[in-house]
């Protein structure tokens, strides 16, 4: 566990300061840009990132896979180099399609001519985003955590940077924010290729390609399904709801981020441990004690964002945000579940069936778009409910599977009481209570939480 924890600070806990300061560009937004504008910004931002799914095809969790096997420095030049060149091939071929099909796009994703400039420069975002997030989990591989600190952080600060430059002193609008992404992708691309120089060559292994092109094919679809549904749902949001209702589900979900900061820095140090550790004795226990410590810290801060979340709308946006609140509550709470999905789900990987996660993925998906159709009437609310089940659903079928393969328990006393505090928390927004009964809830939940923790750090566990 101390070696989880220790992965956590690094991936986590030390950028979150960074990443808090790009919650200064929310009031911004809020400010200079309408909820529809808001929303437009909404579709063109989830359309790339999932375009970067396709870009990436999950090669650099196959390298991680396979940076291990060997210790030369040749071995691990060849590896990377080779999955740097499928990346740069996917990343142009994604970009040039994408260009050649944007009329489409225009029609029926974004509905609107009226932003080409910005989808063109999104294009160019994407290639430059795909590269760098692929060299930027070799300082992880290469147990360097303090150069991959350095680095995010000081990209995230010159974006944020460029960002209130090109929107607020030259007025640039939404193309502004995009410029901004371009030049905080530019500077960690070049950091990253600056940091991971001695494993960077023209060396292409057409035998090492089989090996990451094997590893990684079967988890694409369930991954290319987990990037659509961002644009999906935004899609569905604007067509079904309205563009402004889009654009306070991205003031919400922005707000919400904080849960997934948690999830990133999982992602970031849980994957390699899982490789690492599986084989060893103590895996089960340490799993078991991780997941119901990181279980019990998201739980706790998505209720106390949930219980606040009126008083966020009203100071961090603006009256047209109000509403809202009820939708920051939903996407804490299915936060949440995405974090214990991430920490409980592993099964599949381990055992190679990575056609579970697809699956998951799929069922998902459908039951997401379903609800959001079908709930249109109850506004807000209906968004809400169509992203917790979705992500329900996904949890319970990956953690099943998890628990009958690798015979792990999961289920606690706690995960019962502490989803309990996140209902009501989200019970007392909907239902509008004031402000001092849900600061004693909120003091009731920290408290049970602090009581948790000291529970889980009695037992003595072993480090993974």
């Amino acid at each position: 566990m101390k070696d989880f924890l220790k992965q956590i600070s690094i991936y986590g806990i030390l950028p979150v300061a960074g990443k808090f300061a790009g919650f200064f560009l929310i009031p911004v937004y809020t400010r200079l840009f309408s909820s529809a504008e808001f929303g437009m910004l909404e579709l063109l931002m989830t359309l790339i990132k999932f375009l970067l799914f396709a870009c990436n095809l999950e090669f650099y969790n196959a390298i991680g896979r396979y940076f291990y096997e060997k210790e030369s420095l040749d071995w691990r030049k060849s590896l990377i180099s080779t999955g740097l060149f499928l990346t740069v091939i996917t990343s142009i071929i994604i970009a040039i399609g994408s260009f050649l099909f944007k009329d489409e796009f225009y029609k029926f994703y974004l509905n609107s001519f009226d932003f080409q400039l910005e989808f063109k420069l999104c294009l160019v975002w994407l290639f430059m985003e795909a590269i760098f997030t692929y060299l930027s989990v070799i300082p992880r591989f290469e147990k360097k955590p303090k150069t991959y600190v350095a680095i995010s952080v000081s990209a995230l600060f010159i974006r944020i940077a460029s960002t209130i430059l090109y929107v607020l002193v030259m007025d640039l609008g939404i193309a502004g924010v995009i410029y901004g992404h371009i030049t905080g992708a530019i500077i960690s691309l070049l950091l990253y290729s600056f940091a991971s120089r001695k494993y960077l060559s023209f060396h292409f292994s057409y035998e090492i390609a089989k090996k990451i092109t094997k590893f990684a094919v079967p988890i694409v679809p369930g991954l290319l399904l987990i990037g659509f549904w961002g644009p999906l749902s935004r899609n569905l949001i604007a067509k079904y709801y309205s563009l402004e209702f889009l654009g306070l589900f991205a003031f919400a979900i922005r707000i919400a981020s904080v849960m997934e900061i948690l999830n990133g820095a999982i992602r970031m140090a849980w994957n390699p441990l899982i490789f690492e550790n599986f084989n060893k004795p103590n895996f089960k226990k340490d799993t078991q004690n991780i997941s119901r410590l990181m279980g019990i810290l998201a739980i706790g801060g998505a209720s106390g964002i949930t219980l606040l979340a009126p008083e966020i709308s009203t100071y961090i946006g603006t009256e047209e945000y109000d509403k809202s609140a009820l939708l920051i509550g939903f996407l804490c709470l299915t936060g949440i579940v995405e974090i214990l999905k991430r920490l409980r789900g592993f099964g599949p990987l381990i055992s190679n069936k990575t056609g579970l996660l697809t699956l998951a993925e799929a069922v998902g998906m459908i039951l997401g778009i379903a609800m959001l159709i079908q709930f249109q009437n109850l506004g807000l609310l209906g968004i809400g409910i169509a992203f917790l089940v979705s992500a329900l659903v996904k949890y319970f079928i990956l953690t099943n599977y998890t628990v009958k393969k690798m015979n792990i328990a999961f289920n606690h006393w706690n995960d019962v009481l502490l989803f309990s505090f996140s209902l009501i928390s989200l019970g007392s927004v909907y239902f509008e209570v004031l402000l001092v009964f849900r600061s004693i809830l909120f003091l009731i939940t920290i408290g049970t939480c602090i009581y948790m923790l000291r529970e889980v750090y009695g037992k003595k566990t072993r480090t993974i």
